[in-house]
């Protein structure tokens, strides 16, 4: 897609977004769609960060993927946010319709998530200089538990938004069994993205419920005959189970501490006893 078409598909995609989901916290005018060069695009994360929201810091990590690899970031402000796109992506129109989507719903949940409040600014930064081990294990637990919920619902409601095609698990399990051997102790926040992947395509599935079922069912998706293969079942089952009951709520994107703590931890654990079942 070319320049001119980019941009005529993300305010396309926008006003689409505006209609569908319920009392959006922002307009049209709220939200200023941004492109560069991948690598222009850490520079120009600062710039609008400076003119939008001043108080968020980009740290060398994210400056660096920013100039690597990142098609899309979300810079999220009191008022108006921003939306910086690569336009090095080499990307079909449904793709980049979903990946618009997937950013706009990273704005539309931290404005709602807690009435205005940037949960993660709260409850969690990752960088606590506490010394205490329990402070710094459970400030850890939440911010793992905020990444895999905020990617799982951005890319979740990117995928319900766009995709037209119906979705079944025999479909994806594939895609699914290979993002499974991504969720291991060695690569944590490859994990946290690829778990997130897993869930959001998952929970779109027309057969959900069936697979939900199955899960439920001792050894149907890890052979309880095998070496840690219930563990991580049990232990998988207890992720999604926790998602689900939160994906039944009326606003699921209200959230919690204790929610994303929970899940943090339970997805922590998961990610442990995944890799004992995968190297085993």
């Amino acid at each position: 897609m070319k320049s001119d078409e980019l941009r005529q598909c993300a305010a396309e995609t926008l006003m689409d977004f505006l209609q569908t989901m319920p009392d959006a916290p922002f307009t049209v005018s709220d939200i200023i769609f941004s492109f560069a060069k991948q690598s222009e695009m850490a520079s120009r994360a600062l710039e609008l960060c400076a003119q939008y929201c001043p108080d968020k810091k980009l740290n060398e990590s994210q400056l660096y993927q920013l100039g690597e690899s990142i098609a899309a970031n979300a810079l999220i402000g009191r008022e108006k946010s921003a939306v910086l796109i690569c336009t090095n992506t080499k990307i079909g129109k449904t793709d980049f319709r979903r990946l618009i989507v997937h950013e706009l719903t990273h704005i539309f949940c931290v404005k709602s998530e807690m009435d205005g409040e940037h949960f993660i600014d709260i409850y969690g930064s990752g960088t606590t200089p506490d010394v205490d081990p329990v402070n710094r294990e459970y400030d850890g637990l939440v911010v793992a538990g905020y990444k895999v919920w905020s990617e799982f619902i951005a890319q979740y409601y990117a995928v319900k938004l766009v995709d037209k095609e119906t979705i079944d698990f025999a479909r994806i399990a594939d895609f699914i069994n290979s993002l499974f051997h991504e969720v291991n102790v060695h690569e944590i926040e490859d994990s946290k993205t690829a778990f997130s992947m897993i869930c959001a395509y998952w929970f779109n599935c027309v057969d959900f419920d069936e697979t939900l079922a199955a899960l439920n069912e001792p050894g149907t998706f890890m052979p309880g005959s095998e070496r840690y293969g219930k563990e991580t079942q049990d232990a998988l089952c207890d992720c999604i189970n926790y998602l689900h009951n939160q994906m039944q709520k009326d606003k699921p994107w209200k959230i919690t501490e204790k929610f994303i703590y929970y899940l943090g931890d339970k997805f922590s654990k998961f990610r442990m006893i995944n890799t004992l079942y995968l190297e085993s």
